[in-house]
């Protein structure tokens, strides 16, 4: 089902922090975030993309779909290298802070770090976007479930395991250390294994890209030679999981494994659609994230009321109707 650009900018249940008072200003030793109605927003046409996972598949994408969107409104996107790194993304945001640029879209790696700096930047009446986790000091924020996306696919997995004979074995990746992740982790194991009786849990362990999945099944493959099941954080490691079945001398269409990620980027996408081992993205859509990464702080800066925009995660399988349209946006 198609989500159209105009309805996601929508505004969503996420309400922006009262400006504090001047004398908690002092209590606390940080500025006063300015109120949006008093803020002289900056007629510099540029925006600042502060996305600290540089190594996903989903990030070139997110980037070209920013600057699209961007362009057609006679703006620029400008990004920081923080390189997975919390004290680069730190130092990178305050260096954009002490500029006071016109807006700043950041992912925090650490959310409680960067309240702070979102404070300042919003008392310089810098637009502060906050994606992934609401900030308490934000005037908008990009969003998508974590919580509803672990779900969904810890649905999927028990569906596709009702249909299995025998036990199966499962590795789950996680990445708790990002707040998105451990909603994520949350949201699969509110669901997941449930009272399934065939499902057993071998593993659970950190991976956040294609390398650290693909080692970490190999291992537990070597430990667990019927290992049928690996359900990840996301497709990236998703999709280093398929290659280590694969490299094990595993058909990549085999019957009797299972093997789920989230995210919904390209690659994981068109696994999906191949009808093999990998079964199931559960993805929120990239082009509309993207595209809010650029529409959102842009509004807010020509004085348009907009507080974000959440996506909401679909759970795309092979025979899903909606999974040709989700491809057709990387074209």
């Amino acid at each position: 089902m198609k989500t159209s650009r105009a309805a996601l900018v929508a505004l969503v249940a996420v309400t922006a922090m009262t400006a504090l008072s001047g004398c908690n200003a002092l209590d606390t030793g940080t500025p006063t975030a300015t109120d949006a109605a008093d803020c002289e927003r900056s007629d510099v046409k540029e925006i600042y993309f502060d996305y600290p996972l540089t190594s996903l598949s989903v990030y070139g994408d997110l980037q070209r779909f920013a600057a699209a969107a961007a362009a057609e409104r006679g703006y620029e996107v400008k990004y920081t290298a923080d390189d997975d790194d919390l004290q680069k993304q730190n130092t990178n945001v305050q260096a954009l802070v002490t500029q006071k640029v016109p807006a700043i879209v950041s992912y925090p790696l650490e959310p409680t770090s960067m309240e702070n700096l979102a404070r300042e930047a919003r008392a310089n009446c810098t637009v502060w976007a906050s994606y992934a986790t609401p900030l308490e000091n934000q005037d908008a924020s990009i969003l998508f479930s974590g919580f509803d996306s672990g779900v969904e696919l810890g649905k999927a997995a028990l569906e596709w395991a009702e249909t299995q004979d025998g036990p199966i074995k499962v590795l789950i990746l996680q990445n708790r250390d990002l707040a998105v992740g451990a909603e994520r982790d949350n949201g699969l194991n509110s669901v997941f294994p449930g009272k399934a009786s065939n499902i057993e849990i071998v593993a659970t362990q950190k991976a956040g890209d294609r390398e650290a999945g693909e080692r970490i099944t190999r291992e537990v493959l070597q430990a667990n030679p019927d290992l049928k099941m690996v359900l990840s954080y996301n497709d990236d490691a998703g999709l280093g999981a398929r290659q280590a079945f694969i490299n094990a001398g595993i058909a990549a269409n085999d019957p009797s494994v299972f093997i789920g990620g989230q995210d919904g980027s390209k690659e994981g996408l068109t696994a999906v659609s191949d009808g093999g081992i990998y079964r199931v993205s559960v993805a929120v859509r990239i082009k509309d994230i993207g595209e809010a990464v650029a529409d959102v702080p842009i509004d807010i800066l020509e004085g348009k009321p907009n507080k974000g925009v959440n996506v909401p995660p679909v759970a795309l399988k092979s025979d899903s109707p909606e999974l040709p349209e989700y491809i057709s946006d990387y074209s």
